[in-house]
Order: C-alpha cells, then structure tokens, then sequence
C-alpha cells in the first residue's frame, strides 16, 4: 500500500509542479503588459495636462476677444465724441484695452506652443499603444494556450490521483495528506541508508527502523511526523 501512496506522493508533487508553472506568467507578456499599463498612464496624464492647457488658451482667447469688441467700441466712441476731452476718455480707455490685448496675446502664445506639444506627445502615445497591441495579442493568445494545456495536464493528473487513491486505506491516506500539507510537499519519505529519514535527516532509532521494516502499521519520523517506509515494500 505505501508503495501505491508514493505514487500517489509523485503525482501530487507532478501536480505542485504544474501549479507553479501556471502561476508564472511569460516574461514577455508580463513586459508588455507593464509597457502597456506605463503607456496609458502616461498617455492620460498627458491628456490631463493637455485639457488644463486647451481651458487656459480658451479662457485667454474669450478675454482677448471682449478686449477687441471693448476696443472696438472706445474707437467708435472717440469718433462720435463731442468734445475732445470725451473723445481723450474714449481715446485712452481704446489704449488700455490694446495694452491688455496685447499682453494677453503674448501671454497665450507659450500657451498654445505648449499644448502643441502636448498633442504631439499624445499622438505619439496613442501611436504606441497601437503598435503594442498586435504582440500584446499575440503572447495573450499564446498565453491562454499555455494555461489551457497546463490545465489540461491537471485534470489528467488528478483523475489518475483519484484512480490510485481509491485503492488506499481512508486512515493512512488522511494521514499522508495531513503530513504532506503540514510540512509542505513530502507526506512520506524512505528510509535513507537503513538508518535515517529522508525526510529530515535525522537518525533513526533502531525500535522505529524495526517498525518500518516490519511494516505492518503506519510509522512515522519521531523527529518530523513524516511517513516513513522502504522502497520496495509492498505493505
């Protein structure tokens, strides 16, 4: 019977092994993935500072043309003046307002160059995100292939576990299981040079290497609480 629970210990060790195969993704994948994740965060910070930029510009742009049409009335106005002390009012507030036109213009200049570059800079972004997203396709296709045939090999694996575990004692099979979680892998381990356990190394004393080779009940490591047992008995 141990010989069949070391089977079953070889398939559930086959097992842990393709878990943490299906756990570690691609590196390429995981590359692209984070290129991708960099690249769209970057892309809407751009755009972020791209809309506060376009809000500053059409602020600007609606100022300077209330300036223009405020201009523009002062000039009509210094026109119809009936006197020259209106028409110096009119005359001046027609001055201020270009003042205050023209600094606004020369202030909204850096503005507007910047949110070219900006745009620019998003264009670019979405330019490689586009190239990004066939390979990105690609290693996900291939990835979903890889874990459809791992998990494939899982199911295998576990029906054949299923097959061998049928032909175990309840008690003995609960207790592999119990040991195997608690010491994380090895629930039975053999005999190693007649003397000590495969498990934890530790040597043996001699009542209890009597007890495995005699094999008629379950004997466990004193020392680590594994099953203990030879290879080729057929207990």
């Amino acid at each position: 019977m141990l010989q069949t629970l070391s089977a079953v210990q070889a398939l559930d060790l086959e097992l842990d092994a393709v878990d943490a195969e299906l756990a570690q993704t691609p590196p390429a994948l995981i590359e692209a993935r984070l290129r991708e994740r960099d690249l769209t965060a970057e892309l809407k910070r751009r755009k972020a500072e791209a809309d506060a930029l376009r809000k500053r510009v059409d602020s600007a742009e609606l100022e300077l043309k209330s300036l223009q049409d405020r201009r523009k009335e002062a000039t009509e106005g210094a026109l119809r003046a009936s006197t020259g002390k209106e028409a110096s009012q009119f005359q001046n507030q027609e001055l201020q307002f270009a003042t205050r036109a023209q600094e606004l213009e020369e202030d909204t200049l850096p503005l507007m160059e910047e949110l070219e570059l900006r745009e620019l800079d998003i264009t670019a972004l979405r330019e490689q995100l586009d190239e990004l997203a066939p390979e990105l396709e690609t290693l996900g296709a291939a990835e979903r292939d890889r874990v459809d045939g791992i998990e494939l090999r899982v199911v295998e694996l576990r029906g054949r576990r299923v097959d061998l575990a049928a032909s175990i004692a309840a008690p003995l099979l609960k207790q592999y299981e119990q040991v195997r979680r608690a010491r994380r892998g090895l629930g039975l381990v053999p005999v190693v040079a007649g003397q000590s356990c495969g498990g934890c190394n530790v040597r043996l004393p001699i009542i209890v290497m009597q007890n495995v080779k005699r094999g008629k009940s379950v004997t466990r490591c004193p020392s680590c609480g594994r099953i203990l047992w030879t290879p080729g008995d057929e207990s």
